[in-house]
């Protein structure tokens, strides 16, 4: 988690373009080069050059299979991130769906569902602030639902994350008997996904 999070931040430094990347296109196309974008949800291009100062090519989000972040240690797989539909708010049944994919980075991959995170533009009442936001996917679904601010884990209350999962009682009580405590799910974000994987393949 921590080398996946360390790759993400070398690629959200506008000064930094030495991310190396591999984009694979829909039509099969591959293009080798350096990341130039800083992939939040006002994107609607990735940029990449053939060297790290080179000319940018740009490509439509809607164009893209997805695009893998190369790491320079080969210990460290490459990083994953896709273009998905998002709904636009972390409660349950409320929001709109976002007219265009944004790119997400998967972070777990599971039997039921895959748990992501990408950077969201949010005004925190001084300034525009990319904030970290992590999401979760059903299997079969192309739409990712938010349900954690990386950066205000818990700063108001743990119920914003139950009302998040409320259609999966036995999650809700997870967090409501302190099963999940805030630092477990501080430490991994992923925590919650990885047990309504649980949580989903008990139910079958």
């Amino acid at each position: 988690m921590i080398a996946v999070f360390s790759v993400c931040s070398m690629s959200f430094d506008k000064r930094d373009s030495s991310v190396k990347v591999k984009l694979v296109l829909k039509d099969s196309t591959v293009v080798d080069g350096y990341l130039r974008s800083t992939l939040t949800d006002r994107d609607t291009v990735i940029a990449i050059s053939p060297d790290a100062k080179g000319k940018k090519e740009k490509y439509g989000i809607s164009r893209v299979e997805k695009l893998l972040l190369l790491s320079s240690t080969d210990s460290v797989k490459p990083l994953e991130c896709v273009p998905l539909h998002v709904f636009s708010s972390m409660r349950s049944g409320k929001g709109s769906i976002s007219d265009s994919p944004m790119m997400l980075f998967l972070l777990y991959k599971g039997k039921h569902v895959d748990g992501y995170f990408g950077r969201v533009w949010v005004y925190n009442s001084v300034a525009w602030n990319a904030e970290p936001i992590a999401y979760y996917k059903l299997a079969g679904s192309q739409i990712a639902k938010p349900y954690l601010n990386f950066g205000t884990i818990f700063r108001k209350s743990i119920k914003k994350m139950e009302d998040s999962f409320m259609e999966y009682p036995a999650l809700v009580e997870e967090l409501e008997n302190g099963t999940l405590t805030t630092k477990a799910i501080n430490d991994d974000p992923m925590l919650m996904v990885k047990e309504l994987d649980k949580i989903l393949d008990n139910s079958k």
